[in-house]
């Protein structure tokens, strides 16, 4: 039996089509671009991302709207982790 809240453990890993309301709280979100070859990430604002496109948009929707700035690649693959109340790891 797991101590988890499993609402909380299904988005962990952050399906496209989730809101970014749900990762207001205790998640730190990394973008990574798609094209092959290019390894550069960039850990996002979740607050400057709820101001810009809304609590309704999702990450699908806003990983498309990111361009990486080392290939100039539009598009990025947004993922989440799960870093606790307090943002230490837990």
């Amino acid at each position: 039996m797991s101590s988890l809240n499993p609402e909380r453990a299904a988005r962990r890993l952050g399906k496209p089509t989730d809101a970014l309301r749900l990762f207001e709280h205790g998640f730190r979100l990394t973008a990574r671009c798609r094209r092959p070859g290019c390894i550069h990430t960039r850990e996002l604002a979740i607050g400057l991302l709820l101001r810009l496109y809304g609590a309704e948009a999702t990450l699908e929707q806003v990983g498309s709207r990111l361009r990486c700035s080392a290939c100039g690649t539009r598009g990025a693959r947004i993922e989440t982790k799960y870093v606790g109340r307090r943002g230490d790891g837990r």
